[in-house]
C-alpha cells in the first residue's frame, strides 16, 4: 500500500496526558512505524485563520474533533484533493444538558462533521450515537489499544491480601464524577478499603469540593491523592490496585478500563463508553446505571463485601488480554479509513 502524507491536527502539544491525546499519540507513532509521514499540526483555540494544508505537502488531514471550532474552516479551506477525516472521541455538546449552550456547541460540531470526508469514532457507542442523532452515518470504529503498558508478570496474584485498593485514573472533572466516588467510598463500612486518586486537577473549584467531602467524612487517612502521573506511574498504580473504578457520566471509550483489564485488574464502571462491551467480553467487572443515584455505592459495597466475587473478577481480568484490542490494530483501522477516503 502507498505511504501516506498525513497532517494530524490537535490543540497544543500532542504530548498531553488525557485519553484523547494518548490515543492520538499512539496512532501517530504506529502510522509512522507503518511507513507514513505524519506531521502534527498544533492549533490554538480561537487562534484566528486556520493553517494552510496544501496538496503538495499532504494527502490527508486528520482532525481531532476536540478542535471542532477550527476544523470546520480548516476542512472547508483545504484543496479538494486533500482528504479530510474527523476523529471523534465524543462530542463536547454531549457534556451539556439540552439548552442553548448544547445547541450552540452541537451546531459548530455538526459543521466540522459536515466538512469532513469521513469520520472515525473511537468506540462503537460513539459511532452509534452519531448515527442515532443524525449527525453522520457509516463512521469507522477504531477502538484504542489496551497494551500501552507491559502486562505485569504477576497478573493473577491476589491484590487484596491486606487492604482493598480502589484506583481512579482520570482528570478531576465533574463529568468524571469523582465527587460521587468519594461520597460512595466514604459510605463503605470496611476500614480496610482505601481509595487512590490519580489525575490532574483541571477545575480547582471542583477539586476543592472533593477534598471537602473527604475531610468531612473523616476518611482522609484512607484516601491517597497522587495528582497527575507519567505513564510509568500509572502502570505502577495499576499493578498495585485491587480494582479500577471509573464512575464517569460520559466517556468516548474510557481507555483506562482496557488498560486495567490488560494489567489483570477488574473494573467497576458506569455503563457508558466501552464499559458495557468490555465487561460483556471479559466478565471482569461490575457495572451500574449512571442515572442510578445509589448505583455506585451498591457496586462498591458488593465488591468489598464478597470475597468470592472479587476472586472471580480477578481471575476473569487475568484472562482478559486476549479479548482486548492492540494499538497496532487501532492504527491499521485508522489507516484503512485514510486510504479509503482518498
Amino acid at each position: 500500500m502507498p505511504a501516506l502524507r498525513v497532517a494530524w491536527v490537535v490543540y497544543g502539544s500532542i504530548d498531553q496526558v488525557s485519553g484523547g491525546y494518548i490515543y492520538d499519540r499512539f496512532v501517530v507513532d504506529h502510522l509512522r512505524a507503518l511507513g507514513d509521514t505524519v506531521t502534527v499540526v498544533s492549533v490554538e483555540p480561537n487562534g484566528g485563520r486556520p493553517p494552510v494544508l496544501g496538496s503538495d505537502d499532504y494527502d490527508v488531514v486528520v482532525g481531532d474533533e476536540l478542535c471542532f471550532r477550527e476544523l470546520g474552516p480548516l476542512f472547508r479551506s483545504a484543496p479538494r484533493d486533500v482528504r479530510r477525516v474527523l476523529l471523534v472521541h465524543h462530542l463536547t455538546a454531549w457534556e451539556h444538558a439540552p439548552g442553548p449552550r448544547h445547541d450552540e456547541l452541537l451546531a459548530l460540531e455538526k459543521a466540522a462533521i459536515d466538512a469532513a470526508d469521513a469520520c472515525i469514532a473511537t468506540s462503537r457507542l460513539t459511532a452509534a450515537r452519531l448515527e442515532a442523532e443524525g449527525l453522520t452515518s457509516g463512521a469507522a470504529v477504531a477502538e484504542p489499544g489496551a497494551d500501552r503498558f507491559e502486562r505485569p508478570a504477576n497478573g493473577s496474584v491476589a491484590r487484596d491480601a491486606a487492604r482493598l485498593r480502589m484506583l481512579f485514573v482520570g482528570n478531576i472533572l465533574p463529568r468524571k464524577r469523582v465527587l460521587h466516588l468519594v461520597q460512595a467510598f466514604a459510605a463503605l463500612s470496611d476500614e480496610q478499603a482505601e481509595l487512590v486518586l490519580v489525575g490532574a486537577e483541571l477545575e480547582s473549584g471542583y477539586a476543592r469540593e472533593v477534598r471537602t467531602v473527604i475531610a468531612h467524612a473523616d476518611v482522609t487517612s484512607r484516601v491517597r491523592w497522587l495528582g497527575s502521573l507519567c505513564a510509568a506511574g500509572v502502570a505502577e498504580q495499576l499493578s498495585l490496585a485491587t480494582v479500577l473504578v471509573l464512575p464517569s457520566a460520559l466517556e468516548g471509550y474510557g481507555m483506562v478500563l482496557g488498560e486495567a483489564l490488560w494489567a489483570g485488574v477488574p473494573i467497576i464502571a458506569a455503563r457508558v463508553g466501552a464499559a458495557e462491551e468490555l465487561v460483556r467480553r471479559t466478565s471482569a467487572g461490575l457495572l451500574f446505571d449512571p442515572d442510578d443515584a445509589n448505583g455506585l455505592s451498591a457496586a462498591l459495597a458488593r465488591f468489598v463485601g464478597d470475597r468470592e466475587l472479587r476472586a472471580s473478577l480477578r481471575t476473569a481480568a487475568s484472562l482478559a488480554a486476549a479479548q482486548l484490542p492492540r494499538w497496532r490494530d487501532t492504527a491499521r483501522t485508522v489507516r484503512a479509513t485514510l486510504l479509503k477516503s482518498r
